[in-house]
């Protein structure tokens, strides 16, 4: 792995930020600047993009197994007496299921 340059501590610092895509531009500006100079940071900033790569990727392949999975049924509403078998007021049993 080549040397580190003077200053690559702040910019590596960021480099993780920086291959997420998750800076500003300006903020950007001064790291690209620095990686066209310094192959050790281009190193670790291409280690970081493979690092971020494999991690989307495995995000996406769960998400497309979880959008596969079978979708569970909805259990039904519990009742301790089907609807048809509800006492009327009077004490007989209703028809139907209506009062």
């Amino acid at each position: 792995m080549p040397m580190p340059a003077a200053g690559c501590g702040e910019i590596r610092e960021s480099l993780g930020v920086y291959v997420v895509g998750a800076l500003e531009p300006d903020e950007e500006a001064p790291i690209r600047a620095h990686l066209l100079r310094c192959p050790a940071c281009r190193s670790e900033r291409d280690d970081l993009a493979r690092v971020v790569r494999l991690l989307r990727t495995a995000l996406l392949i769960r998400a497309a197994a979880a959008y596969r999975a079978p979708i569970p049924r909805p259990r039904p509403a519990v009742s301790a007496v089907a609807p048809h078998q509800h006492p009327r007021r009077d004490g007989r049993r209703q028809e139907g299921g209506q009062l």
